[in-house]
């Protein structure tokens, strides 16, 4: 029986926008390479080492305003980077405060501090508060530890007090999938498309 799920943030809570984000850094801030750090699949570079806990968010802005237009500043590459990200709808919302009432419901995402500062109040706003909406937030950047990696999986598994067989992750990875099925746990690949509502309901 399934009793804990856990949910990635980016493609199954909430929509991303990558294009976008990356036309915002090079319009707005200038930062004309910014395809040698994020494209539409990945993220590489200082910015996989800042969801990864390796650079904290001063270095990340520093790194950033480096690659940036004179005169650009923090709040310049906050408004880029909230460009990446939609608010979470509101059947989401109303699914993960449903699936809350009878199982744990957790966040498992590779994230970073900027992001977060981002996402923090858009959920809030949306009536999802992450740090009271979820049993807890099991978040790269803290963890130093990013997902396909077992480890990110296993210590989740520990903290969260269940059993991997007893765990639901849903990612729209199919290398994080892959990633928490060979741990043990029940996994399901998210298109984007469908329902997530039927997509949950499907495994549980």
């Amino acid at each position: 029986m399934i009793k804990a799920i856990f949910f990635d943030m980016g493609g199954v809570l909430i929509r991303l926008h990558p294009e976008r984000c990356i036309k915002a850094y090079r319009e707005i801030a200038g930062f004309e390479d910014i395809g040698n750090y994020l494209d539409p699949c990945h993220q590489r570079g200082y910015f996989l080492d800042f969801e990864g806990g390796r650079l904290s968010l001063d270095e990340f802005i520093s790194e950033s305003l480096r690659h940036c237009a004179p005169g650009t500043t923090m709040d310049t590459i906050v408004r880029c980077h909230r460009e990446f990200f939609e608010e979470p709808a509101a059947d989401t919302v109303a699914l993960v405060h449903e699936l809350a009432v009878s199982r744990d419901v957790f966040l498992l995402s590779n994230n970073n501090p900027l992001s977060m500062l981002i996402h923090r109040p858009n959920f809030a706003a949306a009536g999802l508060p992450l740090d009271t909406s979820f049993k807890h937030l099991f978040l790269s950047h803290e963890m130093k530890m990013l997902k396909p990696a077992p480890e990110i999986y296993l210590q989740a598994i520990r903290e969260s007090g269940r059993s991997a067989h007893e765990c639901l992750f849903i990612d729209d990875s199919q290398a994080n999938v892959d990633g928490a099925l060979a741990v043990g746990m029940h996994a399901v690949l998210y298109d984007g498309q469908s329902p997530l509502r039927k997509v949950i309901q499907d495994n549980l």
